[in-house]
């Protein structure tokens, strides 16, 4: 879902709407919805999305490295608002399983999984 112009701007740290592509973001593709998961691991060698709709499995859902800026990014179909998870991270050989710094909504304490959320059904007040 990320164009290769949000690739260049989030590489030089000029995007300036970065929460409308990073994170996890409501989006159909073909007619078919679901969610689309981008996150930022410069240093990862491998990035998989863990949640309640595949029993936190990391070998289910493998994120793809979008090159040199190091996004890394991955279409799930099915999903909805509502969905918990979390970014399992593998680096320098450990693997841990990480909130999601672009997330809008997050389980109450203590527990710490991010939740797909619909940004759109909020009625905002501001201008």
């Amino acid at each position: 879902m990320l164009t290769d112009y949000d690739l260049h701007l989030l590489g030089e740290g000029r995007h300036w709407k970065s929460y409308e592509k990073l994170g996890a973001q409501l989006h159909a593709v073909d007619g078919v919805a679901g969610v689309n998961f981008a996150v930022w691991a410069p240093n990862a060698s491998a990035v998989s999305v863990v949640g309640d709709f595949n029993g936190w499995d990391g070998g289910t859902h493998r994120m793809h490295n979008r090159g040199d800026a190091g996004i890394w990014e991955l279409f799930v179909p099915g999903l909805a608002a509502g969905t918990l998870y979390k970014y399992r991270v593998r680096a320098g050989g450990l693997s841990t399983d990480r909130a999601d710094p672009y997330g809008f909504a997050a389980e109450v304490p203590p527990r710490t999984a991010s939740k797909v959320a619909d940004t759109t059904a909020y009625p905002w007040g501001d201008a």
